[in-house]
């Protein structure tokens, strides 16, 4: 903390449109104050010390925001505009409930702020012109404030180096840049109409956070757009399914369905988190708190701690893979690991998870984050890691795949849920009728207590009648007198021989007497216990005997008989009360339930021993019915609070999981994740992630591993850099905006922080055999023996030629639909053999995907789809552009690539690395479909190259077909 005092009153101005926001917001969140004049208050009387934070600007160019932390809640302040040099106030843009992430903020450090007063004001004008926000001062403190923490948590040796000034502000760069661009973009677009809006899977009350949109017209948001209803802007969300003519938006926050329009329009808007998580992560890079703290050297001077692999062995790994596996385990700072196509990424990151997350050795268990630029990417690492390891999957329930959506956190939540509340339902059950249980304890109570009044009675009449029968006397008294003497003394022999054998044993066995002596003085008390025994039963039976003859010759004395009766009475009394208290007592414990069993009471024991049974239940009732009314309450209220949202299961799971996946700007965006530690981040296609991006998790954690293919497609194409080249003049921010971190230190690294993968075991050889050496320079081997069995082609790798088909046919014709979204080239008679291909391989049940490079070729293909295979969904999972499917792979690939025209122009297919990607997919079959002479005779001269290499590696090993010969085949099918 660091204590900072105003001079002057600060000032907060807040419209009526905000006070109307808070108290919209408070209807969901009751712990913000009810009014904008209630958050002064609250602010007054704490104003001594406030704690008081900066947080980074939301978009390029725009100012810090202030965050002042009430009891429960947060408000975002920004200083006023300028007047006369001075910003003069703070205008309140929101409030929100506190949460982990306020709490972590506050835990890394904070202003705390005295002023003389907090005022309201509802207007800027309002303010005097004496009225100072004193930002300067605060934002100077908070400056020296971060300095001075980061040399606290990372020694002196904290200063950058002017090169790591020079990177970090390049970042920030091209952080504002890809902002500019994507949101101008996003600004351009024109809204979407809308005639019908309804909850999902919801009923029309109450507030929603997803709704679905019924849209008019054939123009619709794509899927992960950010949309608000046009003139609400509170109503923003993300579009998590785009089907026809309708799209469902998740919003940030619930919405009221009262108050969404019922029809209206819905605008793209530009989203901030993004880049104000990058942002966050130049941030903490500048002020030197990563939690991998050798990561900025890493990144600009290359230097890296010194690696020495780990001894450590993993089942199913190849030596190259064994290798990065070790290396992973002992870096540092930061490794790279290099995986060509097919060469078993997933299966190492596998087992890198999950040897840090269980530990062994001399390394602690570890939790480990497993990210990617993609949900899909994320998700193809799910299903491959140990059943033994806790996975929490954090994400966009609308954007996470089928293989993440078990390990989803809200899926995990509410299934959580589910158990607990069986598992208090069955407590609750088991606790059984507590209010009827404690009405039977009071009962039980007196009932006991007439049982031992009874027993006392009997025992006064019992002695009555004993002293009755003696004042009789005779010489049958004295004969049981003598036999009771007897009986006595016999029972003290008995018992004394009882010591006398116990305390032999003992004595033997600590001070080791011979064994013979020790036994043959046991077999003689033994011996004279049994007589003992005998000489007694002999004894009893006397007396029973005896007595017996005393009562039949004193029972007929009138003394006797009324002492009799007398003692009958009270006999019946106690049956009839130990009855009526058995009665109670079985009531009790039934309605007690089952959850903890009640002490039992005994039936067909003598009354006394009954009576203490009685007790010890009373006893036990009388303390645990008070605690089972508490325990039942808390359970009642526990099941009440589970039984609503599963938010707040969210931090305990994130608690205890081993693995936490996000991609790469969803470990920043959510909460639950604002305080988690992790000691290794793994970055899968790691090629395909910004430098700005990759940075959001590699601050999070103490060391990171990036596993990916430089060699594929880039963070953007050089196509789309080139037409943003205009608007960004620097080319070293042009390079971060084209290169990922894992292409930018690939070959900067020492050879120890880079582990390649050599050996595939996905791809025909006679496709891996093109791809190594056009990409890889031949350093990819293949390990895959595998016969070819295809009906239609000879070989595993086969191109299907266009080129000699009538012009008309041939042909690519520009997109149409642009309002569809439809951008590029379409080529119908490329869209109607993929589409008849994909048909028949569905009907031979492989695995299929056609890969083309437009989105108007795609629609094409999925129109054709539909009505020969007609599982629109399966249809759509299947076909798509190259960026869809990195990370995944077919049994058949089926490619297209559009182009066919008389000049040789290819577009962006001159990006040599979409053609990496979508040739490595396939595990058993590659097709591709296209114009060889437009191809051959591209104006792009490696890409020329490419095409001509492909030919002549296809016509020596492959299969080169005419499209009408493969028409024909499946023509005849």
């Amino acid at each position: 903390m660091r204590p900072v005092v105003l001079q002057r009153p600060v000032h907060v101005v807040a419209s009526e449109e905000a006070e109307a926001r808070l108290r919209r917001k408070r209807r969901e969140h009751p712990t913000l104050p009810a009014s904008v004049d209630h958050l002064v208050e609250d602010l007054n009387r704490q104003r001594h010390a406030v704690p008081v934070s900066f947080d980074l600007p939301s978009r390029a160019g725009s100012d810090w925001s202030l965050l002042v932390h009430g009891p429960t809640w947060v408000a975002r302040l920004f200083p006023t505009k300028e007047f006369r040099g001075t910003r003069r106030g703070y205008a309140l843009a929101g409030v929100d409930p506190l949460r982990l992430r306020d709490h972590h903020r506050l835990a890394q450090g904070y202003l705390v702020v005295g002023a003389p007063l907090w005022l309201r004001v509802r207007d800027v004008r309002q303010l005097a012109d004496h009225a100072d926000a004193q930002w300067e001062r605060l934002g100077g403190e908070w400056g020296l404030f971060t300095r001075q923490r980061s040399v606290r948590t990372r020694g002196p040796s904290a200063e950058l180096t002017d090169a790591q000034r020079l990177f970090l502000d390049k970042v920030d760069q091209v952080v504002d840049a890809t902002e500019r661009i994507t949101t101008a973009e996003a600004r351009a677009e024109r809204p979407f109409s809308y005639r019908a809006v309804d909850p999902v899977g919801e009923r029309r009350h109450g507030a929603h956070a997803v709704y679905e949109f019924a849209l008019v017209g054939g123009k619709a948001p794509k899927e992960d757009a950010f949309v608000q209803v046009r003139g609400e802007v509170e109503q923003r969300g993300q579009v998590t399914r785009t089907s026809g003519r309708s799209v469902t938006v998740r919003f940030d926050q619930p919405v009221d369905w009262d108050r969404v329009p019922k029809t209206g329009e819905l605008e793209t808007t530009p989203s901030t988190v993004v880049f104000r998580r990058q942002r966050e992560a130049v941030a903490v890079l500048r002020d030197r708190l990563s939690r991998n703290t050798g990561l900025l050297d890493a990144l600009v001077e290359h230097r890296v701690r010194p690696l020495v692999p780990a001894p450590e062995h993993a089942e199913g790994l190849d030596p190259g893979q064994l290798h990065a596996f070790r290396t992973a385990l002992a870096v540092s700072d930061v490794a790279l690991v290099l995986g060509p196509p097919g060469t078993g990424k997933t299966r190492v990151i596998s087992r890198i998870a999950h040897a840090t997350a269980v530990g062994g050795g001399t390394r602690p268990p570890s939790r480990v984050l497993v990210t990617a630029h993609t949900n899909r990417a994320v998700d193809n690492v799910l299903g491959r890691l140990p059943a033994d390891l806790t996975v929490v999957r954090v994400g966009n329930e609308g954007s996470v795949t089928d293989e993440g959506r078990p390990y989803l956190l809200e899926t995990q939540a509410r299934e959580l849920r589910e158990r607990i509340l069986a598992a208090v339902g069955v407590a609750l059950r088991g606790s059984g009728d507590l209010e009827v249980a404690g009405k039977w304890a009071v009962e039980l109570g007196d009932r006991t207590a007439s049982v031992g009044t009874a027993l006392g009675e009997r025992a006064r009449a019992h002695d009555l009648l004993v002293a009755a029968r003696r004042a009789v006397g005779g010489p049958v008294l004295d004969a049981v007198d003598r036999l009771l003497a007897v009986h006595r003394k016999r029972s003290r022999r008995i018992a004394r021989t009882a010591r006398t054998t116990r305390w032999t044993t003992a004595l033997g066995a600590r001070i080791g007497v011979p064994a013979s002596w020790w036994h043959r003085r046991l077999a003689r008390l033994a011996e004279r216990t049994r007589v003992l025994h005998a000489e007694q039963a002999a004894t009893e039976a006397e007396l029973a005997a005896a007595r017996q003859l005393w009562e039949q010759v004193t029972d007929a004395e009138p003394e006797v008989g009324a002492a009799r009766a007398g003692f009958d009475s009270a006999d019946r009394r106690v049956a009839e009360s130990l009855a009526s208290a058995l009665v109670a007592a079985h009531s009790a414990r039934a309605a007690v339930g089952g959850g903890e069993p009640a002490p039992r009471v005994r039936d067909g024991v003598a009354p006394e021993e009954a009576h203490a049974d009685l007790g010890v239940l009373l006893g036990w009732l009388g303390e645990r019915i008070p605690l089972l009314r508490r325990r039942s309450a808390l359970l009642s209220e526990w099941h009440a609070e589970v039984s609503g949202a599963t938010g707040q299961l969210h931090p305990e799971l994130v608690r205890y999981a081993d693995v936490i996946a996000a991609t790469s700007i969803g470990t920043a965006s959510r909460p639950e994740l604002s305080d988690v530690d992790f000691d290794l981040a793994v970055v899968d296609e790691a090629g395909q992630i910004g430098v700005a991006d990759v940075l959001v998790p590699l601050v999070r954690a103490r060391r990171a591993v990036l596993v990916g293919d430089h060699q594929q497609l880039p963070p953007f194409l050089d196509s789309e850099v080139a037409a943003w080249g205009k608007d960004v003049d620097d080319p070293d921010v042009l390079g971060l905006l084209s290169h990922s971190a894992l292409e930018l230190l690939v070959d900067e690294l020492p050879a120890a922080n880079v582990v390649p993968l050599t050996v595939q075991r996905r791809m025909p050889a006679v496709v891996a055999e093109f791809i190594s050496r056009t990409f890889y320079r031949g350093a990819l081997r293949t390990d895959v023996v595998r016969d070819h069995d295809d009906r239609i082609f000879r070989s595993a790798f086969a191109f299907v030629d266009t080129a000699r088909l009538p012009e008309s046919r041939r042909r690519e014709r520009p997109a149409r639909d642009r309002d569809r979204g439809l951008k590029g080239y379409d080529n119908p008679a490329e869209a109607r053999l993929l589409a008849r291909l994909a048909a028949h391989y569905e009907r031979q049940g492989r695995e299929w995907a056609v890969i083309v490079p437009y989105r108007a070729q795609v629609a094409a293909v999925v129109a054709e789809l539909d009505e020969l295979v007609g599982q629109p969904g399966k249809v759509r999972l299947n076909v798509g552009s190259v960026d869809s499917f990195q990370g995944g792979e077919r049994d058949v690939v089926l490619y297209g690539s559009v182009r066919s025209n008389a000049d040789g122009r290819v577009g962006f297919l001159a990006e040599l690395r979409r053609a990496n990607v979508a040739f490595t997919r396939a595990k058993r079959q590659l097709v591709l479909v296209g114009d060889l002479d437009t191809l051959t005779t591209a104006l792009d001269q490696p890409f020329r190259e490419l095409a001509l290499a492909l030919r002549d590696h296809v016509a020596r090993h492959g299969d080169i077909r005419q499209y009408a010969e493969v028409d024909a085949i499946l023509e005849g099918e």
